[in-house]
């Protein structure tokens, strides 16, 4: 049966549509924007694209020309006509009453309709290669080049100096000059992502577990279920299966410790599946226990669903994270990415945070949820959780910001003043549980402002420098008015303290030794927000897209009488020393700029996700009981 009008088309593609692969008009609207002859005279500077501890680190010499740089990404534009059209799709994606809700596209429609022209992409191809570049790969999605060089060409092409650094303690290598490109390509040609060696790093924090000592207790995936209302999806059959969350990272992985985790956390057998992208990265330490968390974290909260691990290795000039999601994104792995990295915005520079926003885009296009960690160090994200003093300004996580991905921050329970009314005093051996019921939620601050707390560690939060408020981020609380027009991190938040920390089994150590820890961090809350989202992917039978749009209508439902989907946080804030952060309020407890929405139960979350699209039509009648084929019937429809 066909669907007509706009109220049919609300209501197919509720019913219908958003379960279809996509269809997409098979139209580019790219079309060749290079159409000026490259003259070797006349160059461009691309501003902000020299890491800003290249100012303060000691230079200690030109890399050697010969020296080979791999796997270099070139960001690239389609220009304003395609980036307006794929702005009013995206929305349409989300939209019920368009015919188009959740008809996501393949990365080859996405490729003909929203990347730049074939004409272009070759122009820009063959003036790599007349550099002396190998191309390494184009990937789906017409986006981005992925090229190969040395440093002498660099020089030349790109007409900025690589050079040798010592910052503190450590060696680096970086550009010293923001690169240059002939002016003919400038319209499509938006920088290399990354010319330096300054990585993003894993957001978490881990210490051996030690259940009851000093008030500290452990949690286990039966726990998570308790904590946050998801026994009843369990019992609904609720696990993720049909769904798929890739977890990205830049390491191998034992997965035996995998293994091990869902064995003695009472979970059913399964194995990630493993994508190396390009050449192996081999183990690396702190980012193995990194993937470990994500990897058994993911798939605790969603047993049943399919986890696969993107991993990519790091080269001199170019983050492994970046690769491998671009690879995620490029070749659409999975319903749901997980991403536990992050690099402050000032440091990631404006071809890298243009480069997430786009990936982030595509995903949202294809219908790829993104779930990216808000940062462990409170409103000083430019500072490592570890530090003693935060000496930069307020900054938040560059690969979150984006308004297409969804940023999780963090809470910790309120249960200091008497564990023993929360936590039993032995463990379940079944499934290592061990706690009594539901705990108040307040910021993640272990900070060395809080008691007993060191260094930075607290939510990551604030507004966005680079990108402008969606139009969708409109909830109670969220600041609006004069100069409040930034995007605004995080989204949501899950537990991320080390106090009642997550379990983890790793051996990412010296020894390689398998061992149970705690860790914390939103590294942690990320992956388990990917798992509580495929759970609602296998209850509405489709992918889900950017789920930004629907939280924050969700939130505006509660506020109206709605049920309570969100867990408001109205205590704390992510202040840490050295930087005034954000507080939580009683007085305006819809959104904060540590917390977000706040964190989440569960049961109703999952159970009530579509009440956004339920309420649009109320009734729905008919001018006639019967109808024959060729008469004329007017449906009406009360929203």
């Amino acid at each position: 049966m066909r669907c007509v009008a706009l109220l049919v088309g609300l209501l197919c593609a509720a019913v219908f549509g958003a379960s279809a692969a996509g269809v997409g008009n098979d139209r580019s609207l790219g079309r060749p924007r290079i159409v000026d002859r490259i003259e070797d005279a006349d160059w461009i500077t691309l501003k902000g694209n020299v890491h800003p501890r290249v100012a303060s680190a000691v230079e200690l010499g030109p890399l050697e020309e010969a020296k080979r740089l791999e796997r270099m990404i070139l960001l690239l534009n389609p220009g304003p006509e395609v980036a307006a059209a794929l702005e009013s799709r995206l929305k349409a994606l989300q939209d019920p009453a368009s015919p188009q809700f959740g008809q996501w596209l393949t990365p080859a429609q996405f490729e003909r309709e929203f990347g730049v022209s074939e004409a272009d992409l070759r122009t820009v191809s063959d003036w790599l290669t007349g550099q002396g570049f190998e191309i390494v790969d184009t990937p789906a999605g017409r986006r981005t080049i992925v090229f190969s060089g040395t440093v002498q060409q660099i020089g030349k092409a790109f007409r900025t100096s690589m050079r040798r650094y010592r910052d503190g303690g450590e060696l680096h290598i970086a550009n010293q000059n923001d690169p240059q490109i002939p002016r003919a390509l400038s319209g499509v040609v938006q920088g290399v992502v990354s010319l330096h060696d300054f990585r993003s790093h894993s957001m978490t924090a881990e210490r051996r577990p030690a259940f009851t000592s000093g008030g500290t207790h452990a949690m286990s995936p039966s726990d998570f279920k308790t904590l946050y209302n998801l026994k009843t999806p369990a019992l609904q059959g609720l696990d993720g299966t049909g769904s798929s969350i890739a977890v990205i990272g830049r390491t191998e992985v034992v997965l035996d410790d995998i293994a091990q985790f869902r064995s003695t956390m009472g979970l059913p057998p399964a194995v990630p599946t493993v994508i190396v992208n390009g050449a192996s990265p081999g183990r690396r330490t702190g980012d193995e226990s990194e993937a470990d968390l994500d990897l058994e974290w993911a798939g605790a909260v969603a047993p049943g669903a399919t986890i696969k691990f993107v991993t990519s290795a790091t080269t001199a000039t170019t983050d492994g994270i970046d690769l491998s999601v671009q690879y995620a994104v490029a070749n659409n792995v999975a319903d749901i990415i997980t991403v536990s990295y992050g690099q402050c915005e000032a440091s990631l520079g404006p071809a890298a945070l243009d480069f997430y926003n786009s990936q982030w885009q595509q995903a949202a296009a294809q219908g790829i949820s993104v779930f990216v960690s808000s940062g462990d160090s409170g409103a000083a994200g430019c500072d490592p959780g570890n530090s003693t003093q935060a000496t930069f300004g307020r900054w938040v996580n560059g690969l979150c910001s984006s308004p297409y991905s969804t940023c999780v921050g963090g809470t910790q329970f309120d249960d200091k003043t008497d564990p023993s009314a929360y936590w039993s005093a032995t463990t379940n051996p079944g499934d290592q549980s061990s706690v009594l019921g539901v705990i108040t939620e307040v910021v993640w601050n272990e900070s060395g402002l809080e008691s007993g707390g060191s260094g930075l560690w607290a939510s990551g939060g604030g507004a966005s420098t680079h990108f402008l408020k969606p139009t969708w981020q409109s909830a109670p609380d969220v600041p609006s008015g004069k100069n409040t027009d930034h995007r605004y991190v995080p989204d949501v938040s899950l537990t991320a303290a080390l106090h009642d920390g997550y379990l983890v089994y790793s051996s990412d150590n010296t020894t390689s030794t398998r061992r149970l820890l705690i860790f914390g961090g939103t590294s942690a809350s990320a992956p388990s927000f990917a798992g509580l989202t495929a759970l609602i992917r296998q209850k509405t039978g489709y992918r889900q897209g950017n789920i930004n749009p629907r939280l924050y209508k969700l939130a505006t439902l509660q506020s109206n009488g709605g049920p309570a989907y969100f867990r408001r946080i109205t205590s704390g804030n992510n202040s840490v020393p050295g930087r005034t952060g954000f507080s939580a309020s009683k007085s305006k407890p819809g959104f904060n700029l540590a917390t977000g929405l706040g964190s989440v139960d569960g049961d109703v979350l999952i159970n009530h996700w579509t009440d956004e699209l339920s309420a649009a039509v109320t009734t729905l009648t008919s001018s006639a009981a019967t109808a024959s084929v060729g008469s004329t019937v007017t449906f009406t429809a009360t929203v």
